[in-house]
C-alpha cells in the first residue's frame, strides 16, 4: 500500500512518530511530506498540488496537523470556519479519488495538571472530532493513545513528544492501518473553496524575478520581489495565506486589497532551527479579493511601518537593511467559506 504522511514538525523528528512508523511498516511504500508550523491548511493545499501536477495518489493519507491548528488558534491567526473547510475539502478530495483518511490529532504539551493548557485544545479537538464523527472518518487521538493520563513528561518540549511517546503513536497507527481503513464513500459534500494561485500568475511591475527553489520539504517556482516592486493575485473570496521562503534577506511587505492594507514580515523565528525556512504564512486579517489583492515590497519604509501589522506565528525582525530586503513568494491561498446552510449542518453536528 503507498501511504502518504501529512503532518507538522512531529512528523519531521529524526526518531518521531513518522520515522519510527516507517520502519515499523516497512512492507508498504511510506512518503513523509512533513512540514513544520503550518495547519490543515498546508495539507490540503499538498493535496490540491498533487490533484493539479495529476500526479500518481496513494492508498491511505495519514493526516496529522490537529497540533499545529492549535498553535495558530492560539495565536490569533487562524478562524475555525477555515480549519472547518479545509477539513470539509481534505475530505472531499479524498471521496472523489478514493483515498482512505486517518486523523491522528496529536496536541500541545499540558499543563503540570494534567489539562489542556489553553481553550483553543478544545475548540480545534472539538471541530476535528465533529468532522470525524460527520463523515465517518477513521481517527487516533494522543490522549486516548497514552493509555494513561497525559502529561509534560510525554513531552521533550513545548510541542514536541518524547521518543518513547513516537514510537507508542507509532506502533498504534501501524496497528489501526493493519486493521483497515476504508476509503471515503464518494459523496462530496457542500464546503468552502480553494484556490491556489502560483507565483507564474502574478502580474508584477518593478524589481521582481522568477526563481525556481528547491528544499527538502518544499520546491517550485518563486517571485522575488525587491524594494519598490508589486505584484497582483486575482482570486475569489479572502486571502487566506501566503508560501514564503524566508532567508536572510526576508523583510517587511504590505498586503493590500481594496481599501484594507496591512504590513506583515516573512521573517520568522523558526529560522533559528532552518535558516532558508518554506513556509505558509496565514493571514489574520480579512482581505476579500473583490478584485486584484496586491502585495508589495514599498519603498518607503517610514510609510510601510505606519501601517497596521497583521499578525503571524512566530514572527521574527528582519535582519536585513530596509533597502536590501526581498520577498521570496511562490503563490497565495483564496478562500471561499462554506455556504450558511452547509456551516449551520456543521454546528448541529458538534452539539450532537
Amino acid at each position: 500500500m503507498n501511504i502518504v504522511l501529512l503532518g507538522g514538525s512531529n512528523a519531521g523528528v529524526k526518531d518521531g512518530w513518522a520515522a519510527q512508523f516507517a520502519s515499523i511498516a516497512a512492507r508498504h511504500a511510506v512518503e513523509n511530506r512533513f512540514l513544520g508550523a503550518v495547519g490543515s491548511l498546508y495539507g490540503l493545499m499538498a493535496l490540491l498540488k498533487m490533484e493539479r501536477e495529476s500526479a500518481a495518489l496513494p492508498d491511505l493519507i495519514v493526516f496529522e496537523y490537529s497540533l499545529n491548528d492549535i498553535l495558530l488558534r492560539e495565536a490569533g491567526v487562524l478562524q475555525n470556519d477555515l480549519v472547518e473547510d479545509a477539513l470539509d475539502a481534505v475530505l472531499n478530495f479524498c471521496a472523489r479519488h478514493g483515498v482512505g483518511l486517518l486523523f491522528l490529532c496529536l496536541e500541545p504539551r499540558p499543563l503540570e495538571s494534567g489539562k489542556p493548557r489553553s481553550g483553543a485544545v478544545e475548540r480545534i479537538q472539538k471541530l476535528y472530532a465533529a468532522t470525524a464523527r460527520r463523515r465517518s472518518v477513521a481517527s487516533l487521538w494522543l490522549r486516548d493513545m497514552i493509555g494513561e493520563d497525559l502529561t509534560p513528561a510525554h513531552f521533550q518540549d513545548e510541542n514536541h513528544l518524547t521518543t518513547e511517546i513516537a514510537g507508542r503513536v507509532a506502533r498504534i497507527v501501524a496497528g489501526r492501518i493493519e486493521q483497515g481503513v476504508a476509503a471515503l464513500p464518494p459523496v462530496v459534500e457542500e464546503s468552502g473553496r480553494f484556490a491556489y494561485v502560483d507565483a507564474t500568475q502574478a502580474l508584477v511591475a518593478g524589481p521582481c524575478a522568477l526563481r525556481a527553489l528547491t528544499s527538502r520539504v518544499f520546491d517550485g517556482t518563486f517571485l522575488e520581489i525587491a524594494r519598490g516592486g508589486t505584484s497582483s493575485w486575482s482570486g475569489e473570496g479572502s486571502l487566506a495565506a501566503l508560501m514564503l521562503q524566508s532567508d536572510d534577506r526576508s523583510g517587511v511587505y504590505s498586503i493590500r486589497a481594496g481599501a484594507r492594507v496591512r504590513r506583515k514580515t516573512a521573517r520568522s523565528h523558526m529560522q533559528e532551527i532552518v535558516r532558508n525556512l518554506m513556509l505558509l504564512h496565514y493571514v489574520a486579517g480579512a482581505f476579500p479579493a473583490r478584485g486584484d489583492v496586491e502585495i508589495a515590497m514599498p519603498a518607503d519604509e517610514s510609510a510601510l511601518m505606519s501601517l497596521p501589522p497583521d499578525k503571524g506565528l512566530l514572527e521574527a525582525s528582519s535582519i536585513a537593511p530596509f533597502d536590501a530586503q526581498t520577498l521570496l513568494i511562490n503563490g497565495v491561498v483564496f478562500w471561499r467559506k462554506a455556504p450558511l446552510l452547509a456551516r449551520l449542518r456543521r454546528l448541529v453536528a458538534r452539539l450532537l
